[in-house]
């Protein structure tokens, strides 16, 4: 399988990059050509918490591509689910390709048939990558150790 500029071959560095707190991510199914862009924010924890491991994921659903997006659900525990703020139904197109990502993640395994790329940018901080080791990972070299990595 032959990878393009921003596409993830490991579902280490899909994983890492979904999770690492202002990721926005486009899966595509290589089979039919659908595509979806999601959003994914680790949750801010509010005055005197503890941060939590919780994930915020939402669905980009119009022109603008940097304000036009919906709230699609949570992940949190591992898992990823629709809460009853989320006014996209589990049969969506668009929440099936997300559960169906996140079980990809959660088994370990990239299916061929599952493109998911990033748009350039560190999904932690937004800073443009340049290197190219950090392109292929999704993550800059200074974020990557923040978040207990190195590139």
């Amino acid at each position: 399988m032959q990878v393009t500029s921003h596409q993830f071959s490991t579902i280490k560095d899909a994983c890492d990059y979904a999770l690492a707190g202002n990721a926005t991510l486009t899966l595509e199914s290589l089979k039919t050509g659908a595509h979806f862009t999601f959003k994914v924010r680790l949750a801010k924890p509010r005055d005197g918490e503890e941060p939590q491991a919780l994930w915020f994921v939402s669905l980009l659903n119009g022109p603008d591509n940097g304000s036009d997006y919906q709230y699609l659900g949570i992940i949190r525990n591992g898992r990823f689910t629709r809460t009853a703020k989320s006014r996209i139904t589990e049969e969506a197109s668009s929440f099936k390709a997300f559960n169906f990502f996140w079980a990809c993640i959660t088994a370990g395994k990239l299916p061929e048939s599952l493109a998911v790329r990033h748009e350039g940018r560190c999904g932690r901080c937004g800073r443009v990558l340049t290197v190219p080791e950090s392109i292929d990972a999704g993550i800059g070299p200074e974020c990557a150790n923040k978040l207990g990595g190195d590139l």
